[in-house]
């Protein structure tokens, strides 16, 4: 069993919205309706949880409800964290509360707040968990990039050639990937930025994948811009 979970417990407070971004409308839809999309089609994905927040899951209940493809495979809700990491481990909890702990194989992390991940992104992260232990995609640097211990003065250039940015979302194996969260309990998974930096200093083998420039995260009112932009283009 193969699970989705979708991160939209944020409060966005960077877009200058009166609502959460992932709960903005972006061409007809609440912008989670964009991000869930590709998971309700997908063939990889059995079932989706969705972290939010209590008083948005109405909202997404009734949204869903008009697409088959979501409703059907929807787990239910898991409770946000006092950050990002404590959400997804609420989530991978939920999952063992269920009595799905042992069903489960695998876990995708996807925000609400990427309304362009494709179904090809999703297929290529569960394909290289047949030989990884996770999975994220990648963006090359096309800057130059430079490392400064002050911030005020360059103290080395860096090789941009073996550095990358990583994009969402974000697979991994649940048991192994579950144990390696609960190791850095109770303190440092709050130090947690990325949902790949657990598995990585438990010594899980992540592999990388091509990512797309498309496949941007919504934060401030630039990128909404940049989103409604795209979809008056493509949709």
């Amino acid at each position: 069993m193969n699970i989705a979970i979708i991160l939209a417990g944020g409060i966005g407070s960077r877009i200058g919205s009166e609502v959460p971004k992932q709960f903005v409308e972006l061409s007809g839809q609440m912008m989670i309706m964009h991000s869930m999309a590709p998971f309700g089609r997908s063939v990889y994905v059995n079932n989706i949880l969705i972290v939010a927040a209590e008083e948005w899951r109405d909202r997404i209940e009734d949204a869903v409800a008009d697409d088959p493809q979501i409703s059907e495979k929807i787990l239910g809700f898991s409770d946000p964290g006092d950050n990002r990491q404590l959400s997804i481990y609420n989530a991978l909890k939920e999952i063992e509360q269920m009595g799905l702990g042992d069903m489960t194989d695998n876990i995708i992390i996807h925000d609400a707040a990427r309304p362009f991940v494709t179904e090809e992104m999703i297929e290529e992260c569960f394909k290289a968990l047949d030989s990884h232990d996770g999975a994220m995609p990648v963006l090359p640097m096309n800057d130059t990039v430079y490392f400064s211990r002050t911030g005020a003065r360059v103290d080395e250039l860096l090789n941009r050639n073996t550095i990358f940015a990583g994009q969402a979302p974000e697979a991994f194996n649940y048991k192994k990937y579950l144990e390696a969260n609960e190791a850095l309990l109770p303190d440092k998974i709050r130090m947690i930025k990325g949902s790949t930096e657990p598995a990585v200093m438990a010594g899980m083998d992540v592999a990388m994948i091509p990512g797309d420039q498309r496949n941007f995260k919504v934060t401030t009112q630039v990128d909404l811009e940049r989103a409604e932009g795209i979809m008056r283009e493509n949709y």
